[in-house]
C-alpha cells in the first residue's frame, strides 16, 4: 500500500504554505540534532517560551497534533471523530516512518481476539501488574484508563480500518495465552505483518475523510502561548508556519535519535534501533513553557541480541556474535567484574535487559571455546543450557530448536572487526580489554560453574556455563533501544503540569514524550510501550476535543 495523501512540500506551496524537512533520509543516516535543553530547570509560565520567529504561514484548526506516530494518528482519529478540525504536523515524509508504525504489536487486555480465544484477561490484573512492577511510580488513573483502552484500539484496527490481526504467544511468562496482538494476516507468517504506511495509512484516510490534514516534512519546534495559555505551535520547514489552535497534542517520538541527551539522561552511549527523527523536541518545547518532566527514565531494551557501534551491522537477530549476550552468559563491566543476575537478563531481555545494560554501559560477554563449538555444533542456545524450562521461559519459547548458523564465522568477523577480543588464555583476554579484575572474577565464577551454585547474584544453575576451555573470547557490547523512556509529567487527561502539577491549559503529551504512562524498567508485558502510545493518544485526542468543546 503506498499512501501519502497530506500536504507535501510541492502542494502545501501551491496552497500557498510551505512544508520541508529532510524526512526519511534521516533515517538512513543523517546526523540527529542536539536537543536544546532537555534537562534544565523550568519554571512555569509563558515567559519561558523559545523567541518565536517570523512566520511565513499562518494555518488555524480546532486542535494541532505534533508527530503521526502511533500516538498522533490515534490523537487524530479520535479529534475528528468528535468533529474537531485537525492538522497533524510529521517530520517525516509519511505515516510510515515512527515506530508506532513498524512496532510488533501493542499489549492488549479485553480484545475481542482474547475472548474469542477464551483468554481470561481482566483490567484489574493486569493494572495491578502494571502499578506493582512500577511500584506506583507512574499515574494510576491514566495507565488504568490506557490498559481500559487497550483491547478495542486492538478491535477497531481490524474492525474499522481492515488492518489484520492475531494473537501472539506469550514469550515471556505474563501468565497467559497472549496478552499481546500481531498485525499478520496471516498467523503463520511473520512475513504478512502490517507495517508502516501499510498500517497507518488506513487510519490517515479516515482523518483526511474526516477533514484532517497532515503536513509532511515538517518539525514543531516552538509552543505558542497566550496569558498562559498554549494556543498553537510555530513548525519549521524550509519556512517557519504558524499553526494556531485551541489545543496542542505534543507527541514527537521521545529522544532516541539524540545520543547527546541520551548519554546526559543514561550515563552511557546507547545504539539507538527505532526512528532517529525523534530527538527530543517535543520535551523541549514543553519545558521551554513550564512543563516539568517525569522520575521515570530508561529504555526498552533489545530483546534479540546485543549491540555494537563499531560492529557490521549493528547488532543481528540469531548471529551468535551478538546474541551470547542475552543467553545468560557471564556479563562483565570494563574492570572485569560482573554487574547483575545475568538470568534476569536471559528471562526479560527486554525489560530488565534494558535496565542491566544501562549498569553496565560498555561491557563484555565472555565465553570459552567449549561454549562456542556447542553453539557451532547445531545445539540450540537453550538446549545447551540444560533445557530448563522454569529457569529459562523465555529461552524455551524463543530459542528452542532453533539453532545459529554459521557461528564460529560470525564470531571470528567480530574479531576482525575489533569488537570481539580472542586470547589463549584468560590472562591475555584480561589484557586485551583493559580489565585485569577479569581474572579473579573467572576463577570465583567457575568455582560457583563447579558447585552449581551461584553465589555471589544467585542466577540458576542453567545459566551456569564455565569458562575454562580456550581460547577464550569477549563479546564487547553497549546498550541498545528501540525506544526511549521518560518525558513530560502529564495528569491523567494528558494535560502538561507546572511544578505546582496544575495543568498547562491548552497543551497535552502524549507517546514517548509522556512520561506518566512508561516506567522505568520497561514493563515485563510484551507490546506495553506501543499500547501507551496508541492509548495514550486516543486518551489524548478525547481529552483535547472535550476541551475545546
Amino acid at each position: 500500500m503506498s499512501l501519502n495523501k497530506g500536504l507535501s512540500r510541492r502542494s502545501f506551496l501551491t496552497l500557498g504554505g510551505v512544508a520541508a524537512l529532510g524526512s526519511a533520509a534521516a533515517l538512513a543516516g543523517c546526523a540527529p540534532q542536539q536537543s536544546s535543553g532537555a534537562l534544565a530547570d523550568t519554571g512555569s509560565g509563558a515567559e519561558e517560551a523559545a523567541e518565536l520567529k517570523t512566520a511565513d504561514e499562518t494555518r488555524e484548526c480546532d486542535i494541532v497534533i505534533v508527530g503521526a506516530g502511533g500516538a498522533g494518528m490515534w490523537a487524530a482519529v479520535e479529534a475528528v471523530r468528535a468533529g474537531k478540525s485537525v492538522i497533524v504536523i510529521e517530520k517525516g515524509a509519511d505515516v510510515g516512518t515512527s515506530n508506532g508504525s513498524i512496532a510488533g504489536g501493542p499489549f492488549m487486555v479485553g480484545s475481542k481476539l482474547q475472548q474469542n480465544a477464551n483468554i481470561d484477561f481482566t483490567v484489574e490484573e493486569a493494572f495491578n501488574h502494571i502499578m506493582e512492577y512500577a511500584h506506583w511510580a507512574t499515574n494510576a488513573a491514566a495507565i488504568k484508563r490506557a490498559v481500559e483502552l487497550s483491547g478495542s484500539t486492538v478491535d477497531q484496527f481490524t474492525d474499522d480500518f481492515g488492518v489484520a490481526t492475531g494473537l501472539r504467544p506469550d514469550n515471556y511468562g505474563a501468565g497467559h495465552d497472549s496478552v499481546r496482538c500481531n498485525f499478520q494476516s496471516d498467523p503463520t507468517d511473520s512475513k504478512t505483518q502490517a507495517k508502516g504506511v501499510d498500517r497507518m495509512g488506513p487510519l490517515q484516510e479516515f482523518i483526511e475523510q474526516n477533514g484532517g490534514a497532515f503536513i509532511f516534512e515538517t518539525a514543531g519546534k516552538r509552543l505558542i502561548m497566550e496569558d498562559g495559555t498554549c494556543v498553537g505551535v510555530q513548525c519549521e520547514g524550509e519556512n517557519v508556519i504558524d499553526v494556531k489552535a485551541k489545543a496542542v497534542i505534543v507527541c514527537t517520538g521521545g529522544f532516541l535519535g539524540n545520543p547527546d541527551m541520551m548519554t546526559e539522561r543514561f550515563g552511557t552511549f546507547v545504539n539507538p534501533l527505532g526512528n532517529l527523527l525523534s530527538v527530543g523536541e517535543g520535551i523541549d518545547m514543553v519545558q521551554q513553557v513550564g512543563g516539568q518532566v517525569s522520575t521515570q527514565w530508561g529504555i526498552a531494551g533489545n530483546e534479540f541480541s546485543g549491540s555494537n557501534q563499531n560492529a557490521n551491522g549493528l547488532w543481528g537477530k540469531g548471529n551468535a556474535a551478538f546474541s551470547i549476550g542475552i543467553y545468560g552468559t557471564l556479563l562483565v563491566n570494563n574492570e572485569g567484574r560482573r554487574f547483575s543476575n545475568e538470568g534476569k537478563f536471559a528471562n526479560l531481555p527486554l525489560a530488565l535487559g534494558g535496565a542491566i545494560s544501562l549498569v553496565g554501559g560498555q561491557y563484555y560477554a565472555v565465553v570459552d571455546q567449549a561454549y562456542v563449538d556447542g553453539l557451532n555444533a547445531g545445539t540450540d542456545p537453550w538446549t545447551l543450557c540444560g533445557s530448563d524450562a522454569e529457569n529459562w521461559r523465555t529461552g524455551m519459547m524463543t530459542l528452542k530448536d532453533k539453532p545459529l548458523e554459521d557461528v564460529q564465522a560470525n564470531i571470528d568477523a567480530g574479531v576482525e572487526e575489533g569488537w570481539i577480543f580472542k586470547a589463549d588464555t584468560i590472562e591475555a583476554l584480561a589484557e586485551a580489554i583493559g580489565a585485569p579484575a577479569l581474572t579473579a572474577t573467572l576463577e570465583e565464577y567457575n568455582g560457583y560453574c563447579a558447585n552449581g551454585v551461584d553465589e555471589q547474584f544467585y542466577k540458576p544453575a542453567c545459566f551456569l556455563q564455565p569458562v575454562a576451555e580456550g581460547p577464550f573470547y569477549a563479546m564487547q557490547y553497549e546498550p541498545s533501544a528501540w525506544v526511549t523512556i521518560g518525558g513530560i509529567r502529564t495528569n491523567d487527561r494528558m494535560q502538561a503540569i507546572d511544578n505546582k502539577g496544575l495543568a498547562i491549559p491548552g497543551l497535552y503529551v502524549a507517546g514517548a514524550d509522556n512520561g506518566t504512562l512508561m516506567s522505568a524498567p520497561y514493563c515485563d508485558y510484551e507490546g506495553y510501550s506501543l499500547m501507551c502510545a496508541y492509548s495514550g493518544g486516543r486518551m489524548a485526542g478525547m481529552n483535547a476535543a472535550e476541551d475545546v468543546a
